[in-house]
């Protein structure tokens, strides 16, 4: 039989409150969520996401946006050019 966490633990890795519709929601998650989240977020995020996006942040479409160096480097990926590449990582060095 697998070993099953017990109510203690639960506790220690999240939080729960009762909505104003009588609704428990869950307020606060105290670890790594290792799968897929069904639902909002109504919080903060802190943390790194592995993984996909999808939907909203604060009503607007997420979007990736490439900051000018992750741009170059890519760029520099791309053509192959080994003195480019070189030449960035240099810059990167220093």
């Amino acid at each position: 039989m697998a070993k099953q966490i017990t109510l203690e633990e639960a506790l220690k890795l999240v939080t729960f409150y009762q909505g104003i519709d009588g609704t428990w929601r869950i307020k606060d998650v105290n670890g790594i969520v290792e799968g897929t989240v069904f639902g909002d977020i109504k919080k903060n995020v802190c943390g790194n996401i592995c993984g996909n996006l999808y939907g909203t942040i604060n009503g607007r479409k997420w979007q990736f946006v490439e900051t000018p160096k992750e741009k170059l480097q890519r760029l520099i990926k791309e053509t192959g050019n080994q003195e480019l590449l070189e030449a960035f990582n240099r810059v990167e060095d220093n």
